[in-house]
């Protein structure tokens, strides 16, 4: 497709979703009588500075919001700025003109300096992209984007300068400069902006075509055919955003999700870095490739995932889109929960995702180098802490923030990470998997996968890691067919997430749940081939009841009775400091159980109350003992307890994959181990 053709499309598809998408969840119905400034008042009462900007929210039909009850961050551009964004966009559109040809016409939205000439709907698309359903004050944006999306459901990047009088300036998505900040008002706070936001519609392949310093990895993902597989933003199939369905209790209703979008990530090495090795284009990749991927075919198809380029370039893309800020659970806040309060703040911070050539990509901010500031606050690829390793090329590839990576050289400091369905994360080395490395040495430890994490459309629709409501438990449901992941077999199910609470103590704050007869599956990702302890995290609580467990299909023991703490004997608990040994002989008592005490890694609640491994409630089952071999493997949880109220809760945490070689290595520390 012509690329103006494809940033046309994508622009009116923007507009048409700013009529469609996150206006639903603004309750326009509460007024206030407010006894201060409302973000409306503070503009209206600055109109010699905002009247174009209160033109666009009343024609876009936001003014009346912006008097309404509720919490909300405005960046507001000045009248000038929003003047030099039409004289801007429309230069852009004249200039297309030119050669007459109506292939090369460039449609922005705005062919006219004149206010009045902008549509009702591209008015809607920009008041909606200055707002932001709620608050933040500028000592509050310390990451690379603003924490909650704006009313377009988009992320707004950050970034910083300093200015000839060495003060700090702050930016947004790269072009607007606060120039007046912090004037809180009572339904939110407003930050005057010296320019019109105008974020990027290019999906990700386009947006890393834009860079430059990209070229080769572009190239590389054009011919491989993951460019035109990372074309999908939306689905538009999907229909139940306005439903709603029973809550756990069912005693009120939960909404469905109010969309489903799609979302990738890319971590992608620029030039330079292929150029220190002698690679200078597209066939010198190839033939690396050729090199970093003995077992692959080099004759066959790009396309094909067994072509060495295909296997390079597949393992830089996910199929989730993740800001900086979220690649993995640190310094995270919702409503009710931060994750600050909920991790020991020594505890490495990981995630693991199956890549687009599946693969296991493993994700670490390593916490635990309490002496090492720097390191321990970035985010590694493939982390495995082993100074002069002999393989140091191989792991411990750092993820570059926005900001880090603008502030490398000069050459990318236009650098815009934020695509329409995807981020880029650029990186310091040449991402390469090899499964002796993996196996051995990166996932050669208690691999542990909060089961919100193996739902990429949790993710993509701003469901994990999210505050849904401001009362004490916020529910979304779950319809059956939302995830590809995850299985439904028994129409009766009804499945759930509940956003992170104080009120438990869960891996990550997420907490998914299945009710009444339920049978469900989640795909596995990836693991190299092996034999795995798999083990099962859950809190026990007397509505659980008793789940059957299957491994592709296959019973694995027993049913389990969910409802049990670890105090009952047939689990068999003691809390260490009551034992003379610090609890060894009683995990391995346990363990002959096919029990486990929870990670001593995080809290078990978010208000510090103890220790995870000291608590009776947070249990891991191991669920089986099998060799995985390549190829696709699931997970099933079966109901097969029956009671007279037909609240049976399924409350799944997390899973976790051990090698058995890990489990009987006796060299490694019994602390380490626990983690």
């Amino acid at each position: 497709m012509n690329t103006k053709h494809t940033k046309l499309a994508t622009l009116l598809c923007v507009a048409a979703l700013a009529l469609t998408s996150c206006v639903e969840r603004i309750d326009e119905s509460t007024r206030y009588t407010f006894t201060g400034h409302t973000v409306a008042s503070f503009l209206e009462e600055h109109e010699d500075v905002y009247s174009s900007f209160i033109y666009i929210l009343d024609r876009g039909e936001r003014l009346n919001l912006m008097k309404a009850y509720g919490q909300y961050t405005c960046f507001a551009p000045t009248n000038e700025a929003v003047e030099r964004f039409l004289f801007e966009q429309d230069s852009i559109y004249k200039a297309s003109l030119v050669d007459d040809n109506p292939n090369d016409i460039i449609w922005t939205g705005v062919t006219s300096t004149e206010l009045t000439e902008l549509s009702d709907s591209m008015c809607r698309v920009i008041a909606q992209t200055h707002i932001i359903p709620e608050v933040y004050l500028t000592m509050d944006l310390e990451s690379d984007i603003v924490p909650a999306k704006n009313m377009n459901d988009r992320y707004l990047s950050l970034s910083y300068a300093i200015d000839e009088n060495e003060r700090s300036i702050l930016i947004i998505n790269g072009s607007g400069e606060v120039i007046a900040r912090d004037e809180e008002v009572e339904n939110g706070v407003v930050h005057t902006i010296n320019a019109v936001l105008n974020p990027s519609t290019n999906m990700l392949p386009t947006q890393i075509e834009d860079h430059p310093y990209f070229h080769i990895m572009s190239e590389a993902i054009k011919v491989t055919g993951y460019a035109d597989m990372m074309q999908e933003y939306k689905d538009e199939s999907y229909t139940d955003g306005d439903k709603k369905a029973p809550n756990i209790e069912g005693n009120s209703q939960v909404p469905y999700p109010a969309q489903r979008y799609l979302g990738y990530s890319a971590f992608l090495e620029p030039d330079q870095l292929f150029f220190d090795q002698g690679i200078y284009n597209i066939n010198d990749l190839a033939a690396k490739c050729a090199e970093w991927y003995p077992g692959s075919d080099p004759n066959a198809p790009l396309t094909s995932k067994d072509n060495p380029l295909n296997k390079f370039v597949g393992y830089h893309l996910i199929d989730r889109k993740l800001p900086y800020s979220r690649l993995v659970c640190y310094k995270l806040k919702t409503v009710h929960w931060s994750s600050e309060d909920d991790f020991y703040d020594h505890s490495d911070r990981k995630e693991y995702f199956e890549t687009l050539n599946n693969r296991v990509l493993n994700l670490t901010m390593p916490r635990s180098l309490v002496n090492d500031s720097e390191t321990r606050n970035s985010i590694y690829l493939n982390w495995y802490n082993e100074p002069g390793s002999p393989v140091a090329d191989l792991i411990n590839v750092k993820v570059y923030s926005a900001n880090e990576f603008r502030e490398l050289d000069t050459l990318y400091a236009d650098f815009v990470s934020d695509a329409l369905n995807g981020t880029i994360h650029p990186i310091d080395k040449i991402l390469i998997y090899n499964e002796d490395v993996m196996a051995g040495r990166v996932l050669n430890t208690t691999v542990r996968i909060d089961f919100s994490s193996l739902l990429p459309e949790l993710t993509n629709n701003d469901i994990r890691w999210n505050g849904f409501t401001h009362t004490s438990q916020g529910e979304i449901y779950i319809p059956h067919t939302y995830c590809n992941n995850l299985k439904v077999f028994s129409s009766e199910t009804r499945h759930y997430i509940l956003d992170p609470h104080t009120g438990w103590g869960n891996y990550q704050g997420d907490e998914m749940m299945s009710q009444d007869s339920y049978d469900i599956a989640y795909k596995l990702p990836p693991m190299p081939a092996g034999t795995y302890e798999i083990r099962f995290g859950y809190t026990a609580y007397y509505l659980r009841g008793i789940a059957q467990f299957y491994l592709d299909n296959e019973v694995t023991g027993i049913p389990v009775d969910l409802r049990i703490t670890t105090d009952q004997p047939m689990i068999g608990f003691i809390p260490d400091a009551q034992t003379d040994d610090n609890g060894i002989q009683n995990d391995k008592e346990m363990k002959n159980r096919g029990y486990l005490k929870g990670p001593s890694t995080f809290y078990d609640y978010a208000a510090k109350g103890g220790n995870a491994r000291d608590h009776v409630q947070i249990i891991r089952k191991v669920i089986t003992t099998k060799y995985l071999s390549e190829g696709e493997h699931w997970v099933r949880f079966k109901n097969v307890f029956e009671n007279s109220t037909n609240t049976t809760q399924f409350m799944h945490d997390y899973i976790e994959f051990v090698p058995l070689s890990y489990v009987r290595d006796e060299s490694i520390p019994i602390e380490e181990k626990r983690k």
